[in-house]
């Protein structure tokens, strides 16, 4: 894939390395148009505001998604435009991953995140933590293998990766599975939320949870068609 693919109003995630190390939080741009086959310009606020104090040689990552698929390449800012805009340069192919191994579907569910103990025993006899969850929200997709949450609330990053997560399609199928924190992307603030997380739930040690969740995310599904 090429530069030239990417649509106009594409948002990327963007963030600057030096000597392999960060230099910058992540954040947002907007993908413009395209100057030539290897430079393009975005909007991106941070950019543009410390142009002139990035180092020349820092490298920029930048990534999209569309649908399932993560799209990942370098790049180097090249010249400081008006109105918010800055000039990149494309320093290496677009590379593509999925990052999911389950198909993921729009269900909305109320969700609750706590912390996981790390001394909490393995095995299906988990129990609410005591204290608050880190996030309480609605899901905005759900798979066998994980979901996402949206929210303008920030996870602390102390009890990374490891968490419990608690929802329920039906007051049979309630469910209560550790899981991991893969994603946690920041974003400009949105009608629905600053802030991108996925989760990969972990099976374990009690894999038959999986095929109770993936027969209630169909049993989800049909009962939202009939409506």
């Amino acid at each position: 894939m090429v530069i030239g693919h990417i649509e106009r109003g594409t948002k990327l995630s963007v963030f600057a390395e030096l000597d392999n190390k960060p230099v910058s939080d992540e954040y947002e741009a907007v993908f413009n148009y395209l100057e030539d086959d290897s430079r393009f310009v975005v909007q991106c606020l941070w950019l543009n505001e410390n142009f002139d104090g990035l180092d020349r040689n820092a490298q920029l990552n930048l990534s999209y998604r569309v649908g399932p698929y993560i799209h990942t390449f370098t790049g180097r800012a090249s010249a400081k435009q008006r109105a918010g805009m800055v000039l990149i340069e494309q320093l290496s192919d677009i590379e593509t991953y999925n990052r999911r191994q389950y198909d993921r579907d729009e269900i909305r569910v109320g969700i609750r995140v706590f912390h996981l103990p790390a001394d909490i025993a393995a095995g299906p006899a988990y129990a609410i933590p005591e204290g608050k969850p880190v996030i309480s929200e609605l899901t905005f997709d759900v798979s066998a293998g994980g979901l996402c949450i949206i929210s303008n609330n920030s996870i602390d990053t102390a009890h990374d990766p490891w968490y419990l997560t608690e929802f329920a399609f039906s007051e049979k199928d309630y469910f209560l599975l550790p899981a991991e924190l893969v994603r946690r992307s920041r974003y400009h603030r949105t009608a629905i939320g600053r802030y991108d997380y996925g989760f990969r739930f972990s099976f374990d040690a009690f894999p038959e949870e999986k095929d109770r969740l993936t027969k209630a995310i169909l049993s989800k599904k049909l009962s939202q068609r009939r409506l």
